[in-house]
């Protein structure tokens, strides 16, 4: 026993808190670098290594804690498929399997990927442990499930509309409107 913790439950928790600090760290990293460069990728791939390693504790914790964690492996297997998904996309970009299905559009799903496993980090991160923040226990629970969804959504609207290929179709003039 550990500070009230069995050691199979202590151990588990604090590797999944630095590989959750690790992941928010190599995500801001990661998206602060400039695209197309070589670091953006390889901080990229740290980032996935990083939740790989939360996604692994968050389901060995929360089947210690079943019933009252259930949640979070749900949590956990929605951002890591979120997480895979991004990675997927772009590792995989010019493969003919997924040149038949996103095409140019693959930075689309990279770029909903990666920030929606971001959102899905933190939300799980503050729907866990807003309890035991000063100031933030006093919010109500539906805050935390919205709220980094909220902050994200701008930087995925920003994202998309700088870096995802544009689309144009042609409206076809039929011959009453001429």
């Amino acid at each position: 026993m550990i500070d009230g913790f069995p050691l199979s439950f202590f151990l588990p928790l604090v590797v999944h808190a630095l590989a959750a600090l690790t992941t928010g760290v190599t995500g801001v990293i990661t998206f602060s670098k400039p695209k197309r460069s070589v670091r953006h990728p390889k901080w990229g791939v740290r980032y996935l290594w990083a939740y790989t390693a939360v996604f692994l504790t968050a389901n060995i914790l929360s089947v210690q804690n079943w019933p009252t964690d259930a949640y979070l492996v749900f949590l956990a297997t929605i951002g890591y498929g979120f997480a895979l998904g991004g990675y997927g996309a772009r590792r995989f970009r010019k493969a003919p399997w997924l040149l038949r299905v996103l095409g140019k559009q693959w930075i689309s799903a990279h770029i909903v990927g990666m920030i929606g496993s971001y959102v899905v980090l933190w939300t799980a991160f503050y729907v866990d442990n807003a309890h035991l923040i000063p100031g933030l226990k006093q919010l109500p629970t539906l805050t935390f499930w919205v709220l980094p969804t909220m902050i994200a959504l701008p930087f995925l609207v920003v994202s998309l509309s700088r870096f995802a290929p544009k689309t144009v179709r042609h409206a076809r003039l039929d011959s009453a409107s001429k």
